[in-house]
């Protein structure tokens, strides 16, 4: 077998599918791909988190639920959920500008291309 025949061998053809291909090929994969990143929906998901317990909050402070235990109950429940929003948020955005995550993300690739 001569040396170029032997150095193409593995490498894939045109016209076959590449692995990745198959794996990133449609639908929500698709989509999550083009996201290039988790952190975005965190950051989505905590700015929600915490939109929404403090519309409870101020729904509950104008006095729109009547009975005192339940806009209580309510009042406590979304300052714990806009809190926990707030430190999801903060997590996220903290762990982006990681100064390790460069080391971390060529390292990540590494492995997946051996494997």
């Amino acid at each position: 077998m001569s040396n170029s025949k032997r150095n193409n061998d593995w490498k894939t053809s045109s016209r076959n599918r590449n692995i990745k291909d198959s794996i990133y090929g449609r639908g929500l994969s698709k989509l999550m791909n083009r996201i290039h990143s988790v952190s975005s929906i965190y950051i989505l998901a905590g700015t929600l988190q915490i939109l929404l317990g403090l519309t409870v909050i101020a729904v509950t402070i104008l006095g729109y639920v009547q009975p005192l235990w339940l806009s209580t109950l309510l009042t406590g429940m979304s300052s714990i959920s806009a809190m926990a929003g707030f430190f999801l948020v903060y997590h996220t955005v903290s762990k982006m500008h990681d100064p390790n995550l460069l080391l971390r993300n060529a390292m990540k690739r590494v492995m997946e291309s051996k494997n």
